[in-house]
């Protein structure tokens, strides 16, 4: 679980430097929204030499581009990655074309598995800085970029649902292989459990949503 090491880095680095946090972007119907799905950094941790941006220390937080992803048909793509653009200050310029060199207006992203979240309405940061709860939530069921499942959440419909995938996810090997990791970095039991159990979305990548 490559993608492990990026996420415990990232929740180290913004705790000691207090970096600010962009998340990712993604459009749904015509809108777009605030995203914190980093799949990006799953496949550069494969591979490395293809990072858009170089960087020893680079992490979920400081990963040093946007990427703007788009639900479409069902199917999860990404459209553009930008950096921001130091010649001019300018705001931000597109490196799509480092990633890959499709000239189609979507790349469908196949390798993508597991459930994510699109928060909708005013973003509530008041009990956790990186993961707002929002009113309301749309959840997508993801096998190999496609959707297989949408549900709509209120905020403690998505409090019943990730403590579900909590219970699920603990049981198995995954959690195991995890809590295995962050034990060897000297974290207790208990700063484990909350860690594992806020980015729960992410790391249950193979529980999916039961009808």
């Amino acid at each position: 679980m490559k993608h492990f090491y990026f996420l415990f880095l990232f929740v180290i680095s913004f705790a000691v430097f207090g970096q600010k946090y962009i998340p990712d972007r993604i459009q749904l119907n015509g809108n777009e929204y605030d995203y914190r799905f980093h799949h990006l950094e799953q496949y550069f941790n494969y591979y490395p030499d293809k990072r858009i941006v170089q960087n020893k220390d680079s992490t979920i937080v400081n990963r040093g581009y946007v990427a703007f992803y788009e639900i479409f048909e069902n199917e999860l793509y990404l459209r553009d990655i930008k950096i921001e653009n130091v010649k001019d200050s300018t705001g931000y310029v597109s490196v799509r074309e480092k990633f890959s060199p499709s000239t189609e207006e979507r790349i469908p992203l196949r390798w993508v598995n597991g459930v994510i979240q699109i928060g909708l309405g005013i973003d509530d940061f008041k009990n956790d800085s990186l993961r707002p709860l929002n009113e309301n939530n749309l959840i997508f069921e993801i096998q190999r970029g496609k959707v297989n499942r949408k549900v709509q959440f209120n905020k403690d419909e998505m409090r019943i649902f990730k403590n579900i995938q909590w219970n699920k996810f603990r049981t198995t090997n995954d959690y195991l292989s995890i809590y295995r990791k962050l034990q060897n970095r000297g974290l207790s039991e208990s700063e484990i459990n909350v860690h594992i159990y806020n980015n729960v979305l992410y790391y249950s990548k193979n529980i999916f949503i039961r009808k």
